[in-house]
């Protein structure tokens, strides 16, 4: 099976099952909207969704923007520098695993409601995956095209650009499939708890006001923007690959 009949299938598999359930929970509209309710707030509203669409891919373009600049600075830092990965590891994990309950909070009460908190949120959600990826990319360089390099007399930079960096790309790249579309969920994330802008803050709202149709339009934007986002990935990644299936 093709991904493309495989996406389709599970499209309408999704559709199936939503009215299947509709039909038989027997909830209020408002609660278990039908497709129909759904597709019919996102009409109604759609100046409200697209401006709130914008400033969540604005938030989470931002974030990924410089987790990619940081995460490249100390993956290729710590290829010169034997101590910065020591140094780092150890702080990237608590990074990692600090509740974003608790983060959230402390940034609120730090910085306020502006969008560096958002930022930052974004930035620790994308920064692990783009990290370990390129680090273990580097790492898998042949050994003895870098001492053939070496010998020739070739620079640092000839050895990263003609083998380090060629065997990093494809993890790069396969990093970016999860980071991408996961910078749009912390962007919303971000948004939930430090933000009157972008979906986080509609769901919120909708929340409050028992709008389940406003809740399921809202999701179903995010996840066709993930969606997009991951495929945007997958065709990059075939354009910068191609070389390798050569």
């Amino acid at each position: 099976m093709t991904d493309r009949r495989a996406y389709l299938l599970m499209f309408v598999s999704v559709a199936a099952v939503w009215l299947l359930a509709v039909r038989l929970a027997g909830l209020p509209p408002l609660t278990l909207p039908p497709p129909s309710l759904v597709g019919q707030v996102l009409w109604d509203e759609r100046a409200t969704f697209a401006e709130s669409a914008l400033s969540t891919l604005s938030t989470a373009l931002m974030g990924y923007a410089a987790a990619n600049v940081i995460a490249l600075a100390l993956a290729i830092g710590a290829l010169y520098l034997s101590w910065l990965e020591a140094f780092t590891t150890p702080w990237v994990v608590v990074l990692k695993n600090i509740p974003f309950v608790s983060l959230a909070s402390l940034l609120i009460i730090t910085m306020g409601s502006t969008i560096l908190p958002r930022l930052i949120i974004v930035v620790l959600v994308c920064f692990h995956p783009l990290l370990a990826n390129l680090n273990q990319g580097l790492k898998s360089a042949d050994p003895v095209l870098v001492d053939r390099l070496r010998t020739l007399n070739g620079s640092r930079w000839e050895i990263f650009r003609h083998v380090l960096w060629p065997s990093a790309l494809p993890y790069y790249l396969a990093a970016h499939e999860i980071a991408f579309t996961t910078s749009i969920v912390g962007a919303i994330v971000a948004e939930w708890f430090l933000s009157r802008q972008g979906l986080g803050h509609v769901l919120v709202k909708a929340m409050t006001e028992y709008r389940g149709d406003r809740i399921y339009a809202a999701t179903l934007i995010s996840s066709a923007m993930s969606f997009a986002a991951y495929w945007l990935c997958r065709w990059l990644g075939r354009r910068l690959t191609r070389w390798q299936r050569v």
